[in-house]
């Protein structure tokens, strides 16, 4: 079966509206006493442009809207070892842990202002501009985030006012993982943080490593790396192995214009022992009964931008491929006997995204306008394969032939286009501003 299937989006922000509470600063300055009168000098203002850059207090204070930004002082202080424990510290965020039915490393729920958390799917979630999502508008949700926190300087959340700029699961505001900016100087640092479970000595270690700098000549670069070793508290099938590592480059070409790159690797595998019926926990709590469930994913991604700030203006492109591979493993009943069932997944997404921001200012009023485009083409290939029947513990599982008796093949293509002004006037910031989005689906459906 051969389906396409058109859609048009348009989304008109419901104006954000923000009255900043600071104190502003002197705009008068007093004359000698023979000259009494007054000069008033404007606060300064510079074009922000892409407001998910560099996310620092002034940006969350600036904001109109509800914004919360966790820096990585902020993570190291807590404790946190995964970026659910960081989320979960975040007002208006619920972080739901997984059910033993998900691999709990690799997946991601969360839920903003009481939306659906079960893998996202109602929050834009990036990392660096780039969406973390499989297929951002074909498959949106999060089983695979391929993401880890050791690489983190930040987690930008956004829940309010950002559905105009960032799409196409934008009800759920925005979620930015932000990395390890490349440093001025030469940096180099590791560590290895370990989790300890009391019930069965299992143990999880988190490396994390990092070098990078800048010559003189403005010509920078930065490995990143972080992974997640061991089990966890389970007797069995609890196992997890993350490898998460990042290549990140900059040229800054003049005092306005710079140029970046990026290349992201992540591998995953977790085991998923499932969960346990009254009678089995009540029996030994720590036991798994589902011994060949598991996860695994794979995700290699590169990232190429420009962009030009002259405090006026600012304009950048950026775009990104992604190759993202996700797969998993269940052992099913039919009646007194079970059969495994395999559904490996393969996703293609290219996307370009240019935006440019002007600042006017007429006044005691200034105004940023803003407009941006984003063309993004997504493919996949999903199929699913299963072996025969069989008694438990007659024979090992995974070493039965399976065969296909699902497959499918589809691809979308947007276009997205927004404008927004965001006026300043005193205290007062106000944005409004539309979203256009046209969206072409296809898919083909082979089942057998």
């Amino acid at each position: 079966m051969f389906t396409v299937l058109p859609a048009f989006r348009l989304t008109l922000c419901a104006t954000g509206v923000a009255l900043l509470a600071l104190p502003l600063a002197s705009r008068s300055q007093t004359a000698p006493a023979a000259t009494p009168a007054k000069e008033t000098t404007l606060n300064t203002v510079t074009v922000v442009g892409n407001w998910l850059e560099a996310p620092n207090e002034e940006k969350v204070l600036e904001h109109p809207g509800a914004r919360t930004i966790v820096d990585r002082e902020a993570i190291v202080e807590t404790g946190a070892n995964n970026v659910r424990d960081v989320l979960k510290r975040v007002p208006g965020v619920q972080v739901q842990d997984n059910n033993g039915t998900g691999g709990s490393d690799i997946s991601l729920n969360v839920g903003v202002r009481g939306l659906t958390s079960r893998l996202s799917p109602r929050s834009t979630i990036l990392m660096d501009g780039v969406p973390l999502a499989v297929a951002p508008y074909g498959q949106p949700q999060l089983s695979m985030a391929p993401t880890s926190l050791g690489n983190l300087a930040a987690v930008d959340v956004v829940r309010g006012a950002g559905s105009v700029r960032y799409g196409p699961q934008n009800v759920g505001g925005i979620i930015n993982f932000v990395t390890r900016p490349i440093p001025q100087t030469f940096a180099a640092d590791a560590s290895v943080s370990t989790d300890i479970y009391s019930h069965g000595g299992n143990a999880k270690a988190n490396p994390t490593a990092f070098i990078g700098g800048t010559n003189d000549n403005g010509l920078g670069g930065a490995l990143l790396y972080s992974g997640v070793h061991g089990n966890g508290y389970r007797e069995s099938n609890d196992n997890v192995d993350i490898d998460d590592l990042m290549l990140k480059g900059a040229y800054r070409i003049s005092k306005t214009d710079e140029l970046s790159a990026a290349f992201h690797y992540y591998e995953a595998h977790a085991g998923m022992p499932g969960g346990l019926t009254p009678e089995q926990f009540a029996a030994n709590p720590f036991q798994s009964t589902r011994p060949f469930d598991d996860f695994s994913g794979r995700r290699t991604d590169f990232s190429l931008k420009y962009a030009h700030n002259d405090n006026n203006r600012k304009f950048e492109v950026l775009t990104y491929y992604t190759d993202s591979f996700r797969g998993s493993t269940l052992e099913q009943p039919n009646g007194s006997q079970m059969r495994l069932t395999k559904s490996p997944r393969n996703y293609h997404v290219f996307a370009i995204e240019p935006r440019y921001s002007q600042l006017f200012r007429t006044g005691s009023v200034s105004n940023e306008i803003s407009v941006g485009y984003r063309y993004l083409r997504e493919a996949s290939s999903e199929r699913a394969t299963r072996t025969a029947l069989y008694t438990p513990g007659s024979v090992y599982a995974p070493d039965l032939p399976a065969s296909l008796y699902q497959s499918s093949d589809g691809g979308t293509t947007a276009n997205a286009i927004y404008i927004d002004d965001t006026i300043n006037w005193g205290k007062w910031t106000i944005t409004p501003g539309l979203r256009y989005e046209f969206i072409r689906s296809n898919i083909t459906d082979n089942v057998t």
